[in-house]
């Protein structure tokens, strides 16, 4: 046994050495392969990581994940008693409130983080244990009022995740809470992609700590606000527990007098609620159809293009092959050898896969660090996809490298090999061989890849090129949250109050204004309310807009146009409202929305003017109607998400940050900047975003290009070689350049021409049957789909770098000499 153990690996070693040789002697077709391998598997691996961090990833921490469920929107809180009720399909339910603001006050500094309001059975519903001291449970007494569990990172970052920091008291909206303890690490609620918490409190805290749970919110069925998750009972379907759900909501519409008749699609609609990204599994494939198509494109194209150099390179080893027969090897010895050969190359390109995900990962580094602090996205290496990956690519390369071993050692293409010369260089070749079958799908798929990104690239760069509708230079976006700070309503009041008066004070201010509602587009934090508008007389219609509260003077300090009636004035009252033109167009089209009557919350309002469309700062983001309302004092009196809003109108050369705090914090060392900088930083963060994902995006397309170059050009030299002695015939009875030149590119031509065509075909139908199903593709290529530019020009510029890559090796048969080809065995 041990003799035979040695005997095989010897074998191995000296296969392995053979094969290295081999290859050293071939340093192009190395390192073209090796390339191919790792710019393939590499590519791929980034991309479904990147998808398994975001769509399948469980919650970190959270026992029993894929049993957890959770409702797409919020709920009231008397809604979510009633569906935890134990006749209900939950064997356990809890509630949360996703992104609530908390002021850290930790000596001299003050950092606003977001926190979530739980019920007390939130942790052990999820499993979730404590790092440091004690999580909430069910039995939590009293003194949760006040408590808090901070997050492990927040442990780490501002507290050195210090032991004794468990039972000692720290500051939160102006008010000293206990730290009960430290959740697992990495865990950041049920939510970290749009609503990472890094602290914790139960409802039973007072409203001095969460002001929003004043107003009786846990007792308001008409605020929905907590979001649900739980439990299915044993047995229990979702289609099942969606339908009893749906009667109870439908119940909660009758008490409240909500109900509508013309309503008839369902209520509650169940998500997985163990997941990053809360994505039902019927919702997958739409989400996942884009990434899905690349991923198999990019393998695709690596593949074949390896294999095509695999198949090039086997034909020209036919001699050595040969007679490796003739002298006696085996066919099993044979087939070994290149297995060997083959496993190599597909080490070489699972190193340079390694390398390139470890540069993509920078790339990713770049992309988190300008994601809101609200988002967190865990982008890790995963090894399995990593194997997968280079086990198909791997795979293909074994299969294109066995095919031609099994081919030679066949006994009918013995004798032409070992005679090489004229019988095995001008022998006719089948024109739709294998070699000539990778090279149509290598141009097809390559294609395929960059009309694909070329798609999305020029979608997303004309996104960005939307005007905002005002001159967006010099406009400094302050968010401030007093009440967060520890003031009263009262203090609130007086401050802001004071606040015009000190900005007219302030030589650098040319216009100012207070938004408590952050419009649509200047901040994430948007309020999307549905209203009942009003139609012509005697005709209703249910309609959706942004219902946007501003201070007198907003309108002025944007700039935006007035384009019928005025603007608001600090005389106005609750009777009055300004529509954007998108409003009105909807609404009154045709016709002078001036004077025309608009239902908002129950209000009848007249329309005193049209203002030019406010764009959105998020590129993909289209602008909403909006009704813009005169805000009272009362609103600038109660907290604010995403913060009450300040607009300001700066002189050029004014430094922001400087300005914002001397004015702003010189007499309120207490207050908060929740957020301060120009529009112009807010627009280069939303651009950079962008700008990454072109990158990406555009790398890909690069990819697919770059690899038809290599391989037709590889198999354009292949088939060159091959040739040179019927070349070198023609050339001796008279032959000129232009006869050589379309002998050598005829095959390659009627290859491109194929290819492109099927690939044009392929991208435009994917394309648009993603954009049937994706609002996001739909928006992106909207313009770009049906651009004459890309519909032609990309098939063009593949064509016409294809043909250059097998122009320049066909070059070189006019330098063939007859007598020397004529002479090469």
């Amino acid at each position: 046994m041990t003799t035979f153990l040695d005997r095989m690996l010897g074998s191995l070693w000296r296969d392995l050495g053979y094969g290295a040789r081999a290859l050293r002697r071939s340093p192009g077709f190395a390192t073209a392969t090796a390339l191919c391998l790792g710019l393939g598997v590499g590519l791929a691996t980034a991309m479904v990581t990147q998808f398994q961090a975001s769509v399948f990833k469980a919650v970190p921490g959270v026992r029993a994940p894929d049993e957890v469920v959770a409702t797409q929107a919020p709920v009231a809180f008397p809604v979510y008693e009633d569906f935890r009720a134990p006749d209900g399909p939950f064997t356990e339910a809890a509630a949360f409130v996703p992104s609530v603001p908390l002021v850290l006050v930790d000596g001299e500094r003050r950092e606003r983080i977001w926190g979530q309001i739980v019920t007390p059975n939130y942790f052990s519903l999820l499993g979730v244990a404590a790092a440091a001291g004690q999580v909430f449970t069910p039995d939590t007494g009293p003194e949760a009022a006040t408590q808090v569990v901070l997050s492990h990172r927040l442990w780490t970052s501002r507290f050195a995740a210090r032991p004794d920091l468990v039972g000692r008291t720290i500051r939160f909206n102006g008010q000293a809470v206990t730290v009960r303890g430290v959740a697992a690490a990495d865990f950041f609620g049920t939510r970290p992609m749009s609503a990472a918490a890094d602290a914790w409190i139960t409802t039973a805290v007072s409203p001095a700590l969460a002001p929003e749970l004043a107003d009786d919110l846990l007792t308001d069925r008409t605020r929905p606000v907590a979001h649900l998750i739980g439990r299915l009972k044993p047995g229990l379907a979702t289609a099942a527990a969606e339908a009893r759900l749906d009667v109870i909501a439908r119940r909660n519409e009758v008490l409240t007098g909500s109900s509508t008749r013309e309503r008839t699609e369902r209520r509650v609609t169940l998500v997985p609620g163990g997941r990053v990204y809360p994505v039902r599994d019927q919702d997958l494939p739409a989400v996942l159809a884009l990434p899905a198509i690349l991923v198999a494109l990019i393998l695709m194209v690596a593949c074949v293009n390896v294999a095509t150099m695999l198949v090039a390179r086997a034909a020209t080893r036919e001699k050595e092959i040969a007679i490796r027969l003739a002298i006696g090897a085996g066919r099993g010895r044979l087939v070994r050898q290149l297995l060997t050969e083959t496993l190599l190359l597909a080490g070489l390109g699972g190193a340079a896969a390694l390398v390139f995900i470890a540069g993509y990962e920078q790339l990713i580094a770049r992309f988190t660090a300008v994601l809101p602090s609200e988002v967190h996205y865990d982008w890790s290496f995963d090894g399995r996809a990593f194997a997968t990956a280079l086990v198909i690519a791997g795979g293909c390369a074994l299969l294109a490298g066995l095919f031609p071993a099994l081919q030679a050692a066949r006994g009918a293409a013995l004798i032409p090999a070992l005679k090489g010369g004229i019988a095995s260089g001008t022998r006719p070749a089948r024109r739709f061989n294998l070699r000539n079958l990778l090279v149509l799908l290598q141009i097809t798929a390559s294609l395929t890849l960059l009309l694909l990104t070329a798609f999305i690239v020029v979608g997303f760069q004309r996104t960005q090129q939307r005007d905002l509708g005002f001159d967006t230079r010099n406009l400094l976006l302050v968010s401030l949250d007093p009440v967060r700070d520890g003031y009263t309503p009262d203090q609130t009041a007086a401050f802001f109050a004071r606040l015009p008066d000190r900005l007219r004070a302030q030589p650098d201010v040319l216009a100012s204004a207070l938004a408590p509602v952050p419009p649509p587009g200047l901040r994430t934090g948007e309020a999307m309310l549905a209203v009942r508008a009003e139609m012509t007389p005697g005709e209703r219609a249910e309609r959706a807009f942004v219902r946007s509260l501003v201070a007198p003077g907003f309108i002025e300090t944007l700039g935006l146009p007035v384009l019928a009636g005025r603007a608001l004035r600090d005389d106005d009252d609750a009777t009055v409202v300004v529509v954007n033109r998108t409003l009105a167009t909807e609404i009154w089209p045709g016709a002078n929305a001036v004077g025309e009557r608009l239902d908002v919350d129950g209000v009848p309002r007249e329309v005193v003017g049209v203002i030019g469309d406010l764009g959105s700062t998020y590129a993909l983001q289209r602008t909403p109607p909006t009704a813009f309302l005169r805000a009272r004092d009362s609103a600038l009196r109660q907290p604010s998400t995403p913060g009450i809003l300040l607009i300001v109108r700066m002189a050029a050369g004014v430094e922001p940050a400087a300005w914002a705090r001397r004015v702003l914090l010189e007499n309120d060392p207490n207050l908060t900047l929740v957020s301060s900088g120009t529009l112009e930083e807010e627009l280069a963060r939303s651009a950079s975003l962008f700008r990454l994902t072109t990158l990406i995006y555009g790398g890909i397309g690069g990819f697919g290009l770059l690899l038809a170059v290599i391989g037709l050009a590889g198999v354009t030299a292949h088939a060159v070689a091959r040739r040179s002695q019927e070349i070198g015939i023609r050339r001796a009875l008279g032959a000129a350049n232009s006869d050589i030149l379309r002998l050598v590119l005829h095959e390659a031509l009627l290859l491109i021409g194929l290819g492109t065509a099927a690939g044009l075909l392929v991208a435009f139908a994917a394309t648009r049957a993603m954009a049937a199903t994706l609002a996001s593709m739909a928006e992106i290529t909207q313009t770009s789909l049906t651009d004459p530019f890309l519909l032609v020009g990309v098939p063009l510029l593949l064509a016409s770098v294809a043909l250059l890559a097998c122009y320049l090796p066909a070059r070189r048969a006019l330098r063939i000499e007859p007598i020397q080809a004529l002479r090469t065995p």
